[in-house]
């Protein structure tokens, strides 16, 4: 019950096939589809991709902090606010504090969600680059027989890169 989905989706697989399989698993259809089209991309799209992808990273957060800003609202109304809970029943102010509480746990589950599809693209679009990446340097290794490193053409000059992350996701 506290293992993760990547251990109970491995325990399932592992239950339909117990040697690996020799083909492609059916369960992973969904992700082979994400990665494949990122393959097809060109390297300049996969590059603004994953850009776009760190963005909606940084940028997930935003859920979290308007839930918690509810309180702080409650705060700042507080007067008012227990005026009209003094007034209700004992069970709306039970139905309206489920009712927020649900809300608190959909929206946690709405940002573990995006976190995890963010994490999926981000793992899938690095893979990508980093195998084009590969095989554009392959021929360029094996045109330099003199050991000489290749130079790079004015296409790949103007050629948008990012730094590498230097910190953990």
């Amino acid at each position: 019950m506290m293992r993760g989905d990547v251990d109970r989706f491995y325990r399932a697989i592992r239950r339909e096939h117990p040697e690996p399989p020799p083909g492609p698993i059916r369960h992973l259809d969904h992700v082979r589809t994400i990665a494949d089209y990122y393959a097809r991309l060109s390297q300049q799209e996969r590059l603004l991709m994953l850009a776009w992808a760190r963005k909606e990273e940084s940028g997930i957060g935003i859920i979290p902090l308007a839930l918690s800003a509810i309180p702080f609202f409650g705060l700042i109304v507080s007067a008012r606010l227990q005026e009209v809970l003094n007034r209700l029943p004992i069970w709306q102010v039970f139905v309206t504090w489920l009712l927020f509480g649900s809300l608190v746990l959909l929206g946690f589950y709405v940002h573990q969600s995006q976190k995890a599809w963010t994490a999926l693209h981000i793992t899938l679009l690095e893979q990508a680059i980093a195998a084009a990446e590969a095989a554009q340097s392959e021929p360029a290794q094996a045109g330099a027989p003199d050991g000489d490193p290749p130079q790079p053409s004015p296409e790949d000059a103007r050629r948008l890169t990012f730094p590498p992350e230097t910190g953990v996701h």
